[in-house]
């Protein structure tokens, strides 16, 4: 056992290091050895160690698959209590080997285990590597085995990642489903005859809250009008609060102004702020994006794109048009704008932006109630450079340009740019929400 002076630790103390261990990169194995150093960390660590259990090993061969999950079944076995830490399951597999792993022996043993558990698992991942994306073989069996195991009951949340041939009845099989990923996701190409009627009709729909997606706009499609054989959409939209996805993508954003109709009374958070893949340009968001009908928008992010000495760009005069249809009596409380300013020093045409035209806006959104806003400015060069010239001086007018906020004291406005890293500021987080400041 320990010695002193850990010894004398109290037990919410030893929790306290293990939870601080858990936030380090790279925990799991920290985790591991700390585990090992005193039976007093053991437990304490279990919970982060088997918090995510991954299923399938990724590309590895069948023999190396079928090694690694009887060593699971062999943990679970020997010690139950050990699925009582199990809250994510990530079937990580490739292509031509998902139905020999749903199917395999071992694989359906453990699930087997897993409900044994106070709490079953209640997170699923779909997840392969992105050089060989994931095409589910056999769709019907998928569900099927989704439809017999515990996660028909207990799962909220589910991320599918580079799957494709993705079957719309997967959402019917967890009417509890609360929280959705889709990236690089495409839906199933058939017309859902060969699926037995219960999987279409005889279950609850669920009532989605979140939603994140990119690159998946052909699922997210039948999503919102699915084919023939399905009466109602196979989620309902009414109850969303939070919709992120790319303001680059034009098929992804014809996706939205859809989703906000429906979803209109309960939105509290949207975030145009997703990455595209590749090369991204600035698409014109005003004939895409209508803001005028969500009472319970809380919460409005985008990121943008200027690129200097382009002809005729005018980013912020779309974006403030955008804005505009935020009405005067608004809900809104934080307001994040993420620009990248791409070209060279002199920045042609970036100052000439509309910026008083986008203060105005905000100045107007505010309407005298408490609004933190976040503006983060990034030069991007296209180069492997961390510094550009010129750089500092373009944040410095960007700032002068907003100079007219600093007289609505209610207006909290939080400025970032790179070289803010040297003050010890970190940029907030993409997607997070920042808290009231004290004044």
């Amino acid at each position: 056992m320990l010695n002193p002076p850990l010894s004398f630790l109290s037990d919410d103390l030893f929790v306290y290091i293990v939870e601080h261990v858990a936030t380090l990169p790279f925990n799991l194995e920290t985790l591991c050895n700390l585990s090992l150093a005193d039976r007093a960390f053991t437990q304490p660590c279990q919970r982060y160690i088997f918090r995510t259990l991954e299923l399938g090993d990724g590309t590895g061969t069948k023999k190396k698959i079928s090694q690694r999950l009887e060593k699971i079944r062999k943990i679970l076995n020997s010690k139950p209590s050990i699925a009582n830490y199990v809250r994510v399951v990530e079937l990580a597999i490739s292509r031509n080997r998902n139905v020999w792993l749903i199917n395999h022996s071992i694989f359906v043993s453990i699930l087997q285990l897993l409900a044994k558990s106070p709490m079953p698992p209640y997170e699923l991942h779909f997840k392969t590597p992105m050089y060989c994306p994931l095409i589910l073989e056999d769709p019907v069996l998928v569900v099927e085995r989704l439809t017999q195991s515990f996660f028909s009951n207990t799962l909220t949340i589910l991320h599918l990642t580079g799957c494709n041939n993705v079957p719309l009845p997967l959402f019917l099989v967890c009417p509890k489903l609360k929280e959705v990923l889709l990236d690089h996701v495409g839906v199933a190409d058939e017309s859902y005859d060969l699926y037995p009627e219960k999987q279409i009709f005889d279950r609850g729909l669920p009532a989605l809250e979140f939603l994140n997606y990119r690159d998946s706009q052909s699922l997210v499609k039948q999503m919102i009008t699915p084919p023939l054989r399905f009466s109602t959409p196979v989620i309902t939209w009414s109850k969303l609060r939070v919709l992120i996805l790319s303001p680059h993508e034009k098929e992804e954003l014809i996706c939205l102004q859809p989703i906000l109709n429906v979803a209109c009374d309960a939105l509290e958070e949207l975030h145009l702020t997703g990455i595209k893949v590749g090369n991204s340009e600035q698409l014109p968001l005003s004939g895409l994006v209508d803001l005028s009908h969500l009472p319970s928008l809380h919460v409005f992010a985008l990121y943008a794109i200027i690129t200097c000495g382009a002809k005729g760009s005018a980013v912020l005069h779309d974006i403030n048009t955008v804005l505009r249809t935020i009405p005067a009596c608004n809900k809104v409380t934080n307001l994040t704008l993420d620009y990248t300013v791409l070209g060279e020093h002199p920045f042609e045409g970036c100052l000439d932006q509309d910026w008083v035209g986008l203060c105005s806006e905000i100045i107007r959104i505010a309407a005298g109630k408490p609004l933190e806003l976040d503006l983060m400015t990034t030069v991007s060069t296209g180069k492997l450079t961390y510094q550009h010239p010129g750089e500092e001086e373009l944040y410095v007018h960007i700032m002068k340009k907003a100079e007219l906020l600093s007289d609505h004291s209610r207006i909290c406005t939080h400025f970032w740019n790179p070289t803010c890293w040297t003050l010890g500021q970190r940029p907030l987080p993409t997607n997070q929400v920042r808290s009231r400041c004290k004044q």
